[in-house]
Parts: structure tokens; sequence; C-alpha cells
């Protein structure tokens, strides 16, 4: 989030929350990424690339990119 908002500080975010493990972009109300659907998190600048689409009246892509969700073992 930290990174969308540096590229795009008029951009506004905000946090809902979802469905057990689910972690969901939309933009605009249109849903760009899933989690569930990906099994990771979208890419920081996937994400910026579709904002910037979307303010220019474009029609964004579903972003289907993810990195790892990361796993720790104690």
């Amino acid at each position: 989030m930290e990174d969308i908002l540096s590229a795009l500080p008029e951009t506004e975010v905000k946090g809902d929350v979802g469905r057990s493990t689910s972690f969901e972009v939309t933009i605009n109300g249109h849903l760009m990424f899933s989690k569930l659907k990906t099994k990771g998190f979208p890419i920081s600048k996937d994400v910026i690339k579709q904002i910037e689409v979307a303010k220019q009246g474009g029609k964004c892509e579903e972003i289907t990119n993810s990195e790892s969700p990361g796993c720790t073992i104690l």
C-alpha cells in the first residue's frame, strides 16, 4: 500500500475485512486482483499501472501476476 500511495498520493486506499485468507483489489468497483485466484499478493507496480489506466479513463485489465505470500516455519 505504501508503494501505491508514494507513486499516486491522490489515490484513495481503503481496507475492508473480507473472507478468511482473501485479499482483493478493486478499482472503481471492479475486481482487479484476487489472492484466492492467484494464491499470492499483487505486485505493486501492476496495481499502480492499472490505477493510472483508470485515471486516464481507460479499461483496467485483471492483474494475474502475484508474489508468493511467503511462509514462516517456526
